[in-house]
């Protein structure tokens, strides 16, 4: 009789563990919807950089308005299900932004799976984002990137592939100054300084919108008495360049 109870405990509490381990799968939240990726998505950007000119001594500000539309689906060159990204530009944006007039200078194209999301820019094959995309998840996010880019100034040095993103924060309420998001996930890039260069790049994620805001500074100095009395970035920099690029608005069309 006593066996028998037991055999019976054991299968009521092996059967109950089955179901909250099917619960928590079902449950568990992989973060798929920060990466939207449906046809006719688009989102518009205001993109503010500042270009530093060793050549010339000459810093340029500008800003510039970005629409990303996700476009129709195809098959890429390794036979994957894909989608096209088309990226329009303008100087100015109109009030109600539909009657902006938009030129379309790129086309990238991007690859969801269950575990990564890939984009493909300028012939550059990128990791911006992973699943699930739990707090402190690293990996190389340029590890497919076979040619620098020519923003990196010191290619001899300098390995993009080193690149080790990492989630910084999940869920959190944020505020770019132009749009509010409930929840978003923030990814830094990369974190590098030293006396005469500094690099730096961040992307934040919300949910159902996507990327809404990046920041990257790509800067070198040799002012020697600029660096000695440690003046700030913004006015040591004689190479290089900043960009600020905030979503304003989002949607489907």
């Amino acid at each position: 009789m006593y066996k028998f109870i037991l055999i019976i405990s054991t299968l009521i509490i092996f059967t109950i563990s089955c179901k909250k381990n099917q619960t928590d799968t079902i449950d568990y939240d992989y973060g798929y919807n920060y990466f939207p990726d449906d046809s006719g998505h688009y989102i518009i950007y205001k993109v503010d950089s500042v270009l530093y000119n060793d050549f010339n001594k000459t810093v340029v500000y500008r800003t510039i308005y970005l629409k990303e539309k996700i476009g129709e689906q195809f098959l890429d060159n390794m036979n994957r299900s894909a989608k096209k990204i088309l990226r329009y530009y303008s100087d100015t944006l109109a009030t109600d932004t539909i009657s902006t007039l938009w030129e379309l200078y790129s086309v990238d194209y991007l690859i969801k799976t269950q575990i990564l999301a890939e984009r493909v820019t300028d012939n550059m094959r990128f990791i911006p984002i992973v699943f699930p995309n739990d707090v402190s998840t690293k990996w190389l996010g340029n590890r497919l990137i076979t040619i620098p880019p020519p923003y990196i100034l010191d290619k001899l040095n300098y390995f993009l592939k080193d690149w080790k993103y990492t989630i910084l924060n999940r869920n959190k309420y944020y505020n770019n100054g132009v749009q509010i998001f409930d929840s978003t996930l923030l990814i830094s890039q990369i974190r590098d300084s030293s006396a005469i260069t500094k690099t730096y790049s961040i992307e934040q994620y919300a949910r159902n919108a996507g990327l809404v805001y990046k920041e990257m500074w790509m800067l070198s100095s040799q002012d020697t008495l600029k660096i000695k009395l440690n003046f700030p970035w913004e006015q040591r920099a004689d190479k290089g360049f900043i960009i600020r690029q905030y979503a304003i608005k989002y949607g489907k069309e």
